[in-house]
């Protein structure tokens, strides 16, 4: 198996992204070497947008939930950078290291190079803070289990 070190987007690696077919995945940030030398390999760099801000030489490392037989494929690993089990969300701008294995494919008449994505390695974590959020409401109370109830509906 390869690694490869960058910075993480768009990482769903605790739970997987269900937007099309599901997957773990992570997009990763490379300097322009590496970038280069994938590229020369055959694989596809593309980029990502975080923040208004366009980032490149991205890889795109993917693992489908199941396989094509059915079976289910095992969760990617995510450990800290002591080795260690990590159960938190990989924010975009985490430090990582990507463990993965490359594999030839070809679909419909067109060809490529795909990277199956086995464990993540994070060096440097930053916290995933989600942008969504309900305004606190005026007049609400506290139930017994701490949820904010609102009694005038």
């Amino acid at each position: 198996m390869a690694i490869v070190t960058g910075t993480a987007y768009w990482a769903s690696l605790d739970r997987a992204n269900e937007k099309f077919e599901p997957m773990w995945r992570i997009d990763l940030a490379v300097d322009d070497k590496t970038a280069e030398e994938f590229k020369n390999n055959g694989h596809t760099l593309a980029e990502t947008k975080h923040n208004d801000e366009v980032i490149p030489n991205i890889l795109r490392f993917k693992r489908k939930v199941s396989k094509n037989n059915g079976d289910k494929n095992t969760k990617p690993n995510l450990i800290d950078d002591q080795k260690n089990p990590l159960n938190k969300i990989v924010g975009n701008g985490s430090k990582v290291r990507v463990m993965y294995k490359a594999y030839d494919w070809n679909f419909k008449g067109k060809k490529g190079k795909g990277m199956d994505l086995q464990a993540v390695q994070v060096l440097d974590h930053v916290e995933y803070i989600p942008k969504e959020d309900f305004p606190d409401v005026e007049g609400a109370s506290k139930s017994s289990n701490g949820v904010d109830i609102k009694e005038d509906f």
